[in-house]
């Protein structure tokens, strides 16, 4: 932070310095050669006549011979003395004069004489002030009084019909600033030009009025007086006409600057009256006074009240300084240290030295050269007002567009969802460098309105006019690229949109990425091809040294090379297509996007592959022109392989009847058993499905032959164990037998009948031969298997 206040600081001080140097310079301007001179301007008459009598004295003089010479020596002797004046002393050692504190001491003297010029300067214009003021005793009131009294009326009528025609448009200025308040800053520059308007047709028609007044009252054509006083009201009115378009003290909704109404006010009531005080002065009653009167109270007169102007101006500077600083420096104080919150601290902390500098060195120019002088110094204020209000509106509305961006239609952005968003990352830069622009060519009006540089001149050589034309032409051209690629991508998108027109298939998704891929390279070349062309760069070496870095990239990059060549011919064999299920390279997923070196996939579990094309060596897809749904049915043994076909038909058709009903293409094909497994028989058919639908399908299909077994008692197979104990020849299972471990079995008494053994209630428990088991200690039997 001090190192920031360092640096504004020292800047501050030689603004100071320069302001200082430039109103030390304006009378001095004001007095070189071509420029009127006070005398000349002051006492036209006796200034000719003396003019005359020197000019008939130097004729005199250069046509005798002896005079002559006189006169050459005396401008010799002159010469040597003005050159001995600025010579260094004698007695200053030559180290001295040519080292740095030479440098210092002549900058320093340099200062001193600076000051002291200025000084002088503004003492000789306070005191020819006061000498130009003497003309005041020579007034003739009442002649003046006279002049004025018929021009009253004339007076009178304009200033009411003014009155009456702003009552008459204060409710539609009020309007228009409701509806400006709403919009945005085109409607509201459109809405301010409206109101603009209706003021200018005010002013012509209170103008008008005066004029048709003065022809009535004269019974003729205006006298000379009541013309000088409706022009100096229409100029004067016109003037103060775009005061208002920028402060709008009465409709707070159209103004465009930054002020609360109590200061929009302030400003627009002692600006405004200043104007009208020194216009008419000028342009009305001096006139007057100059014609029933003598110049010289016409003079004192111009003199009293710009003198008065002054010092209001100057009473209105210092009162506002401390608030104009504060609000300049609002920003920086807030934390934004940008370049322009910096530019506008420090602007804040001089703005007051550099008008009153501007204020009294108009008015010295006035009093110096009232023509030339006055003239240059209004020509250039007007031209650098115009410059900065343009630039400001300018400006204003391309900082509101990068940072609102630039909206588009609703009904384009539902054909065109990317639209916006592409045109609103290409305008923003676009307007940034049109902002730079704009800044450097206000600047460089502005030094040329002070013949500061010669902007115009520069631009009217051949450099200029070449740089000039290639900066134009390299803006066009890349305009123009844009443009280009903002409709080829619009139009790709809007085909690619499944909302508008017809459903754009796979293969047109696919082919119109790539080509909207290849396009954009192939136009950003091109367009920085002709760029460089259009700001001087040849670029035949460019394209000689791109063939031969293509080249070596060819060689050292096989693999891509590899990747694009692959990539080609898989796209013209259309092997796959965006949005396809795909198996490459050992990953299977969706391809998400298909360059032309290399595929993107997407996996069932959400992972993203990027597979270069250089590492397929086959492509499986899976949902080329159609799919197939194949269902294998497992069930158990004892099952009637008919029933559970029947299942398989009953459940197709069921899925066929309902929402999946269009997604299948053809009947149910049965393949009958396709094997014996382990533990189940498998029964194989197969469904004809759209692309893709072969999972969803299957899914739906294996759901009804879940409920159709459970609902026939169709037996599914699962993973479990079954003990096996033979089987009799009749189909009767043989008796188990159970003993305990180390029992003899053969002391087990001999089995009964197998049909006894059935009853259980006869003996205790029997082995696997019908053998009675022996009862345990606490006579059970032990009916372990």
């Amino acid at each position: 932070m001090t190192m920031t206040m360092t640096f504004l600081t020292k800047i501050r001080l030689w603004l100071v310095f320069s302001i200082l140097s430039a109103m030390a310079a304006f009378p001095a301007v004001a007095q070189t050669p071509g420029l009127p001179s006070l005398a000349a301007t002051t006492a036209p008459a006796e200034a000719s006549d003396a003019d005359n009598a020197s000019v008939q004295d130097l004729i005199k003089i250069l046509e005798n011979d002896e005079a002559r010479a006189h006169l050459i020596e005396s401008l010799k002797n002159s010469a040597g003395d003005q050159a001995g004046e600025n010579a260094a002393p004698a007695n200053m050692p030559a180290e001295i004069i040519q080292g740095l504190p030479g440098e210092v001491a002549a900058y320093s003297r340099g200062v001193v004489a600076l000051a002291l010029s200025v000084g002088k300067n503004l003492w000789d214009t306070a005191g020819h002030s006061l000498d130009l003021m003497a003309g005041v005793g020579s007034l003739d009131l009442p002649r003046i009084s006279s002049a004025i009294l018929p021009v009253a009326v004339v007076m009178i009528v304009v200033f009411a019909v003014l009155a009456l025609t702003r009552f008459l448009k204060a409710p539609l200025l009020g309007r228009l600033a409701r509806r400006a308040s709403r919009s945005g800053p085109f409607q509201k520059l459109m809405v301010l030009a409206i109101a603009a308007l209706v003021d200018a047709v005010a002013i012509l028609a209170a103008w008008a009025v005066g004029h048709v007044a003065a022809t009535i009252f004269n019974g003729g054509a205006p006298s000379l007086n009541q013309a000088l006083f409706l022009n100096a009201f229409l100029l004067i009115e016109g003037i103060k006409l775009v005061l208002n378009l920028f402060v709008q003290p009465n409709t707070p909704g159209l103004r465009l600057t930054p002020f609360s109404d109590r200061q929009a006010k302030y400003w627009y009531f002692w600006i405004s009256r200043l104007i009208s005080v020194i216009g008419y002065t000028f342009l009305f009653l001096a006139p007057i006074v100059e014609s029933n009167s003598s110049y010289a109270a016409a003079r004192a007169v111009r003199v009293i009240v710009a003198l008065l102007s002054l010092v209001t101006s100057l009473i209105l500077i210092l009162q506002n300084r401390v608030w104009v600083r504060d609000r300049l420096a609002r920003a920086y104080d807030q934390g934004d240290h940008s370049v322009s919150a910096q530019f506008n601290w420090l602007l804040g902390r001089v703005w007051w030295l550099i008008a009153i500098v501007y204020a009294v060195t108009v008015f010295s120019a006035w009093l110096t050269s009232p023509t030339r002088g006055l003239e240059f110094i209004v020509a250039a204020s007007l031209k650098t007002i115009a410059a900065m209000t343009i630039g400001g509106l300018v400006t204003t509305l391309l900082s509101w567009l990068i940072a609102h961006g630039i909206p588009v239609p609703v009904s384009a952005k539902e054909r065109l969802p990317l639209l916006e968003r592409r045109i609103n990352a290409f305008i923003p830069t676009l307007l940034t460098v049109i902002r730079v622009l704009v800044v450097i060519v206000v600047l460089s009006v502005i030094l040329e309105a002070w013949r500061l540089l010669n902007f115009s001149g520069w631009v009217a050589t051949t450099t200029g006019q070449r740089f000039i034309g290639g900066l134009f032409g390299a803006g066009l051209v890349i305009l123009i690229g844009f443009v280009v690629y903002l409709v080829i991508s619009s139009w790709v998108e809007y085909r690619l949109n499944p909302n508008f027109g017809k459903v754009p298939t796979a293969r047109e998704r696919t082919l119109l990425a790539l080509f909207r891929n290849g396009f954009t390279i192939t136009l950003v070349v091109i367009i920085a091809m002709l760029v460089l062309s259009q700001v001087g760069i040849d670029i035949g070496p460019l394209l000689a040294g791109a063939g031969v870095v293509g080249l070596a990239v060819g060689f050292g990059s096989q693999k891509l090379v590899q990747d694009i060549i692959t990539g080609a011919f898989i796209q013209l064999e259309n092997a796959m297509n965006e949005g396809d299920v795909v198996s490459v390279g050992g990953v299977s997923g969706v391809v998400e996007r298909l360059t032309i070196r290399s595929v993107a996939l997407r996996s069932l579990d959400g992972t993203y592959y990027l597979i270069p094309f250089s590492s397929v060596d086959q492509v499986a897809n899976m949902t080329k022109g159609f799919s197939q749904f194949v269902a294998d049915l497992g069930v158990a043994y004892r099952e009637n392989v008919e029933d559970v076909k029947i299942v398989m038909r009953d459940a197709f058709n069921e899925l066929q009847t309902g929402e999946h009903g269009p997604e299948i293409l053809g009947d149910f094909e049965m393949f009958g058993v396709e094997k014996l497994g382990d533990s189940a028989v498998v029964v194989r058919g197969r469904i004809k499905t759209l692309p893709g639908k072969q999972w969803g399908i299957g899914r739906a299909f294996n759901e009804i032959v879940k409920r159709l077994c459970d609902e026939r008692d169709i037996e599914i197979p699962f993973p479990h164990m079954t003990i096996w104990f033979g089987e009799n020849k009749d189909g009767s299972a043989p008796p188990v037998r159970l003993s305990r471990p180390g029992a003899d079995l053969r002391a087990v008494t001999q089995a009964e009948p197998v049909g006894d053994q059935s009853d259980p209630s006869r003996h205790g428990s029997v082995d696997r031969e019908g053998l009675p088991i022996p009862p345990d200690e606490d006579g059970v039997g032990d009916e372990r298997g």
